[in-house]
Order: structure tokens, then sequence, then C-alpha cells
């Protein structure tokens, strides 16, 4: 069976520090003192009714993270009170720190921290379109749907997450999978300039020209290079889209997962288009549907686009044609607060024709078959697997951007990014929830390697099939135990393990937050 989550990820923690609890209780302590004395907010548990210190400490997607107990959350408004922070964690040695942007990364101890600093981005959250509409500086400690909102009615847009309640910083950092990610890339791919307090409390800006490695090293390699306290990106038109969520019956599966196979391999005939496609099952009501995002850049869908999928009978049907914004902030309806969540990831090839489409349905009832046999034993649990497009056109775009530290090759064809979750109610379920989460990966790439070797993933051109067919893994999605960093292509993870030892010589960061390590 798993360790229990929050138990382990502290204990990992612990080990990190070389002071005793109280020892560093104590330093936790002069710190948040300290910080207050900087003039920037500090708030402890004393000041527990303060809707400021509620949100920081306990709204986060999964609420195994409202667990862990900060000595205090701090509130910084711009860099200069982020490198005071810093500094003043570097002077009080071993006291662990968090940076909270929006907070939906499940992973414990990722955005929460037990007995130290939690540094909420809350007050960074700003959107500043640019005089000629064509770069908007927007920080950290904004959520989508604020991104949206305030940029509503221009006439622009940029390339974002797609749940409006996911925070700004923590998406980008992994790399960021978004809606119009065909047309222009992986929201990093659309970072022009990084303004990032480093371990050693200076201020720089990372961009193509200044601070190249680091800023190459921030367009998808996570969070332990610096504190980002501004993203400068490049806006791009936006008018009315359609789009929206339609239900369907888990009998419809077959049909659903054969347009998502054909769908990807013809995804570059309109990159306008975007569909996430889920199954869901929730044990205590043996309900099985799935829930399928829409979305196509312009006020209607051309005919050919959608087609197959309007061919299935559905439950429900809330597509609509809106502003961007409108569907960024509706789609927020699928995310369930008060659960404990983990989520985990895999990659797999987008195998041409029948072959594609067996693979597809194989693990899709592979994965039923094992939530019903194992799940029924939990009430309470919900189960969801994910298929998210990565068609080729997509590592394309970011190429084009100047790459980015996940390294797709377009050559290497299409892939699917697989996302699984499980969620429940209490801390109970910890244990079981993660040997699940462990148990529905352990055999999928195995017996794709298996039974498919060999055979070319669509629009496939060059390159190592066994391996750039399966990678890399989603940041965003991977659980604490995978290792994404390490899958990253085109020797990325030692490009991005030197860069991050040449800006953190000392490996504050590493020692000092939770986050994808290099090790």
């Amino acid at each position: 069976m798993g360790v229990n989550v929050r138990h382990s990820l502290l204990s990992a923690l612990a080990l990190s520090f070389p002071l005793t609890r109280a020892a560093s209780s104590v330093n936790a302590t002069a710190a948040c003192q300290s910080i207050s004395a900087t003039g920037t907010e500090v708030l402890t548990l004393a000041d527990a009714l303060n809707p400021q210190w509620t949100d920081a400490q306990s709204h986060y997607w999964s609420a195994a993270n409202a667990d862990l107990q900060p000595a205090c959350a701090v509130y910084p408004t711009s860099a200069l009170a982020v490198s005071q922070i810093v500094s003043i964690l570097q002077n009080n040695t071993g006291v662990p720190f968090a940076v909270k942007s929006g907070g939906h990364n499940p992973n414990v101890g990722y955005s929460s921290v037990e007995g130290g600093v939690l540094i909420s981005m809350s007050n960074l959250s700003s959107t500043v379109l640019s005089e000629d509409t064509t770069t908007a500086d927007i920080g950290p400690g904004a959520r989508w749907v604020q991104v949206a909102e305030a940029l509503d009615g221009t006439g622009v847009t940029v390339v974002s997450g797609r749940l409006g309640d996911v925070g700004v910083g923590g998406l980008t950092l992994g790399g960021g999978l978004s809606f119009l990610s065909a047309e222009y890339g992986l929201v990093c791919d659309n970072v022009i300039n990084y303004e990032v307090v480093l371990a050693n409390a200076s201020i720089v800006n990372a961009n193509a020209s200044s601070n190249s490695d680091l800023y190459w090293a921030l367009k998808g390699g996570g969070n332990q290079f610096g504190i980002v306290t501004k993203f400068t990106m490049k806006t791009h038109p936006i008018g009315q889209i359609w789009g929206g969520i339609r239900s369907y019956a888990a009998t419809e599966a077959e049909a659903l997962l054969n347009a998502t196979e054909n769908f990807n391999e013809n995804y570059d005939k309109d990159p306008k288009a975007a569909v996430i496609v889920t199954g869901e099952i929730a044990i205590d009501s043996l309900l099985e549907i799935f829930v399928v995002f829409f979305f196509y850049d312009g006020p209607t869908a051309p005919a050919g686009i959608f087609d197959e999928f309007n061919a299935i009978p559905f439950l429900t049907d809330g597509t609509e044609t809106r502003s961007y914004y409108d569907l960024i902030n509706s789609d927020d309806g699928t995310n369930l607060y008060g659960l404990r969540y983990l989520i985990r990831a895999t990659t797999l090839p987008n195998l041409p024709n029948a072959t594609g489409k067996a693979l597809y349905n194989y693990h899709y009832n592979e994965w039923r078959n094992y939530v019903m046999t194992e799940g029924i034993l939990h009430p309470g649990f919900i189960f969801s697997l994910a298929f998210q497009p990565m068609p080729y056109i997509i590592p394309a775009e970011s190429v084009a951007a100047g790459g980015n530290a996940l390294g797709m090759n377009p050559a290497e064809g299409d892939r699917m990014w697989m996302e699984y979750d499980i969620s429940w109610l209490t801390a109970l379920g910890d244990d079981d929830a993660h040997a699940m989460s462990m148990n529905i990966t352990a055999t999928i790439d195995e017996y794709a390697k298996t039974v498919y070797a060999g055979i070319k993933n669509t629009h496939f051109e060059a390159g190592n099939l066994e391996e750039e067919e399966y990678n890399p893994i989603f940041m965003n999605d991977a659980m604490y135990d995978q290792m994404p960093l390490q899958s990253y292509e085109n020797d990325g993870y030692i490009k991005l393990k030197a860069i991050q030892q040449s800006v953190d010589p000392t490996g504050f960061f590493p020692s000092r937050t939770g986050g994808f390590k290099f090790t």
C-alpha cells in the first residue's frame, strides 16, 4: 500500500532541515516578526477570523493542503517586498516556506507549508494591458478568471489556463496547457519577460536577451529557480468564441474515444479548436459519465471540426457563443472544493486509425474495471481520467516561440497527455488514494510499448519511438512522486539542473520549499 501523503511529505521536508522542530519554530517566529518590521502584512493563527488568513491557509483545491499550519502568512505587494522576505529567510536558518499563487496544485507542501512562512501572492494579482495592447503584465497571484475579466472587451487576451480559479503562477511555471495552445503554444511560450527574485534576494528580469538561460528554464521548469513577481505575456486577438461543456452517458465511451483519436490526428486542419474528454465515476452513486470541454476560437465552429462529437447523443449541452471570459468563468463549475485530491499524469502516443482507437478504448476499459473493482470499497471516492490532445502543432508553436524546457519536438508527432484524478473526503482515505493513483498508471505504458511496438504515432517524422512517444510527463498534472523534469527531452533535465545551481548555488529553494526537485 502507499504511504500517507501528508506524513511522507512532511517527513521529507523535515529531513531537509538541520534544525529540530523547536529551533525551527523559534526561527520561523523570528522570521515572521522581521518580515512584519519591513511593512509587509503578516498574519498568524491569532488572525483566524481575518478573511485574508482564511484564504491563504485554507483555500486550496485539495483540502489536504489546509492540514498544514504555517507559522505566518505574509502578503507582499512588490518585488522589493519579496526580495526582503527572501533576505530574511536566508538569515533565519532552516525556516521552510511556500509560495502560493492559486493553490490549485494538490501536492501537499508545494504551495502550503507546515510551521514556516507562507508567501501569499494575492496582493500581486493585477493585470495591466500595455498602451499598444500587445502585452500584458500579470501578477503571479492572479487567477485566470481575473485575467480574462480584466482583458474582457479589449479585443485581446492571453494564452491562459482553462479553469478560471487556477492561479497564474503555478500553471505558467509548469508549462500550462490552454484552449489556445494549438494556435499559440503553451502558456509559458507566451511569456516574454519574467520579473523574478533569486535566492540571493536580487531582482532580475529574464527574457530572450537578458538572463536568457534563466528565461528558458522558467518556461516549464518549475519553481526551484526563484520567485516570479510579474509575468509579461504576449496578447492575441480574441472576439466571441464558441464553447462549453457537454455531458454524455458512459455507454457512449467508445464513440467518444474514437472521436478523440480522430480529432487529435486531424488537429492541424484547424488549430482554433480544442477538446478535453473526461470520464468520471462517483463510487457512492455508481454514476458513470463523460464530460467534454469544447472550444473554438470564433463565434461558431465550422462544419467538419466537431462533426463526430456532434453525432453522439448527449445528456446536457452547455455550449454556446460567448466571450472568452464567460467560458473561463463558467468552466469553474467543475472545480469542487472541500475534497482531498491527487492528480497523476502520463503521456501516450496518438496512434493512427484503428490502433489508436483500440489503445484508448483498452485503457479506458482497464481504468473503469479497476475503479469499479477496487473503488467500490471506498465510499465517497470520485475517479476521473482526462484525454488531453497534444498534437504536433503545439510543440511547433513552442519551437517558433524560442523553445521551452519541455523540449518537445514537433517531428515526434501527436501525443495524448493523460490526467488521472482521485478525490475523497477525509485523511482516512489518503493511503488508499495514493496506492490507487499509482496502480492506475502502473501498466499502461508497458502495455502500449509491448502491444504497439514500432507503430509510429500520427504525424511522426523522426525520433526515438519508445522514449519520445511516452514523454514528457506534464508537470501541471504530475503527482509528487513522479519525475516530470527528468522526462524532458533534448537533455532538458541536465540543462535545467545546471541553471538551477548557477542561480541558487547554496540550494536555498531545493532545501526550503516544496516542488519537483533536481536530484
